[in-house]
């Protein structure tokens, strides 16, 4: 009897009265949002041609989502629909220098927001089925009284206890429709569930509509996860940047700047040479600093300054020179793709800032070139006593092994048999690096590693 004590629990269970509280709430709310949706819909795609109706629709757009939140609370809280909270639309704010365009961003995403449309659709399907949904809510509510009540009364006037009515004719046909419903009273038992039934069956059928309109896509729970990876790899990128280049442009400034204090009485030509270079150098860091802050603020690509590569290694040894190292270089490579030569001028100059920072004084070597199928680099110099526990914790060595092995690259980065600091790297050209054949150069024992 289990199936016949859930059919009739229906009739009395606070599921059904959640369901006819849903469905009657839909013809006040659906008129409401409905008529609000159609009317902005109309008035601001009438007036596109004029430009006055694209704020007209991004007014309408913009309240979609704080309604879709009403209408999910609703849905969750009567129907059970569990419907997620979509993910939250991300623009840009029309603020600072370039507001005319942030303004036009800031519009776009809006426009574009898949979210606030699908609230749309939904409120003008409620507007269309509200009243479907009020008069089955109202049914249900209605009827199963209407039917216990004329059970009950048929039963009075049958035995008797009814007859108020003075004409014989009314109480004869009083007495008929009476004997017929109680008659049919068995019937009536059986069908008085049906109308709560009716009504948690439509009430359901909103639930697939309520999670495609009102919650989150598995398409855009991708997208937030997609976004917070990209933001996170933003981050890390430009925390990579600041550490680099900045780090590199402020560490030769500190070796010179030591330098130049040392021999100030001695050789002032040097000293303010020394200065000079200072200068200079603070200059590129302001420029580049504005460089990173322009990518994090969004600015037009064509309007950054191109991240160094290859062809900036001269440079890069030259400024290395003036600061006072002493630095051995040999550069000798074809053209490479771009990715590879800015990670080959990142890791030279992360080297050469390592060997300024723990090694002062001591001659660097710097050779870049090609090794087969891969491009080679190598930075080596004496170690001072504290370099390599320096270093191997900092995260300029991190970020030297991440840039490459993104590459799928190799290294090898620190303390060499002989008690000095090596920074060993090799880059494929192609698709991949070829394993060792023989020991042919200084690079040959890196490719050990590399599976045939």
């Amino acid at each position: 009897m289990t199936w016949f004590t859930a059919y009739y629990k229906a009739a009395w269970s606070g599921r059904s009265w959640t369901a006819y509280t849903y469905l009657l709430l839909g013809l006040p709310f659906g008129v409401l949002w409905g008529v609000y949706t159609v009317t902005m819909l109309a008035v601001g795609a009438s007036l596109v041609i004029i430009a006055i109706g694209v704020p007209i629709l991004v007014g309408m757009l913009v309240t979609m989502r704080p309604i879709g939140a009403g209408e999910r609370h609703l849905a969750n809280g009567l129907i059970r629909a569990n419907i997620q909270a979509p993910h939250r639309r991300r623009a840009p704010e029309p603020t600072g220098p370039g507001r005319v365009r942030e303004a036009w961003r800031w519009t776009q995403g809006v426009l574009k927001d898949g979210h606030a449309w699908r609230v749309a659709a939904w409120t003008v399907l409620r507007l269309v089925l509200g009243p479907v949904g009020f008069a089955v809510g109202l049914v249900g509510v209605v009827v199963p009284f209407a039917i216990v009540g004329a059970i009950l009364q048929s039963g009075l006037i049958v035995l008797g206890l009814g007859d108020w009515m003075t004409d014989a004719q009314s109480v004869d046909v009083a007495h008929t429709v009476a004997l017929w419903v109680l008659v049919a009273t068995p019937v009536l038992v059986l069908l008085l569930p049906m109308f709560a039934w009716a009504s948690r069956g439509l009430a359901a059928a909103y639930v697939p509509l309520a999670q495609w309109a009102l919650g989150a896509r598995e398409v855009d729970r991708v997208a937030e996860v997609t976004e917070r990876a990209t933001r996170a790899e933003e981050q890390v990128r430009i925390d990579q940047e600041l550490h680099d280049s900045i780090g590199h442009m402020i560490t030769m400034n500190i070796v010179q700047a030591g330098a130049g204090a040392h021999v100030f009485d001695t050789d002032p030509e040097f000293a303010r040479q020394a200065l000079r270079n200072i200068e200079q150098r603070g200059r590129a860091a302001m420029g580049e600093l504005d460089r990173i802050i322009a990518a994090i603020r969004g600015d037009e690509p064509e309007t950054r300054a191109p991240l160094p590569g290859i062809a900036d290694l001269p440079a890069l040894i030259g400024g290395s020179r003036e600061a006072g190292m002493t630095v051995d270089a040999v550069i000798d490579v074809p053209d490479v793709p771009a990715a590879i030569g800015r990670a080959t001028f990142a890791v030279v100059r992360e080297a050469l800032t390592n060997a300024a920072k723990h090694a002062p004084g001591a001659r660097v070597g710097v050779t870049v070139a090609t090794d087969k199928d891969a491009l080679a680099i190598r930075v080596h110099n004496a170690a001072s006593g504290t370099y390599a526990g320096a270093a191997e914790g900092r995260r300029g060595i991190a970020g030297m092994r991440d840039r490459i092995g993104l590459l799928g690259g190799v290294s090898r980065i620190g303390s060499t048999a002989d008690g000095n600091f090596e920074v060993l790297a090799l880059l494929p050209l192609g698709a991949n690096l070829a394993p060792a054949s023989e020991p042919a150069s200084a690079w040959s024992a890196l490719r050990e590693t590399v599976a045939p």
